[in-house]
């Protein structure tokens, strides 16, 4: 057994759309999720959502605010997370890679709510829609 993770995640808006990433995940299915991943020791939660956008998709990026967190538990594939999310915008328009990720693009809210999202990702588009984004 681990202990939990820490994932920074990044809430990529564009205008009125947010980006999510296509990754297969712990139950082997296709996901549509919010990209990110683990902070690294030494690391600040918003270096790490820096570093993991540049990584993933090729991205800057410029870190906005603070969305929240979310822990994720999920004791049938030994998976334990806390995700903190932080809205984000490009500095660079296009995608120049597309790395651990099978897609990536970006969605309204109302559009990235009919997908197959994980809990985390649609608690954070809820919040998104609170907080009239």
């Amino acid at each position: 057994m681990e202990a939990p993770r820490i994932i920074s995640a990044v809430v990529l808006m564009k205008e009125d759309k947010v980006m999510l990433v296509k990754e297969v995940l712990e139950d082997y299915n296709e996901h549509w999720i919010f990209p990110g991943g683990g902070v690294e020791f030494g690391e600040t939660l918003e270096e790490a959502s820096i570093r993991e956008i540049k990584e993933e998709l090729g991205l800057d990026v410029k870190i906005k605010e603070f969305l929240g967190f979310k822990e994720i538990i999920r004791t049938q594939f030994n998976y334990h997370t806390v995700i903190f999310f932080f809205i984000a915008e490009p500095l660079n328009g296009d995608i120049t890679r597309i790395e651990k990720v099978l897609d990536a693009r970006y969605f309204t809210l109302s559009e990235a709510l009919g997908l197959s999202i994980v809990d985390s990702a649609r608690w954070a588009i809820e919040e998104l829609i609170k907080k009239k984004y």
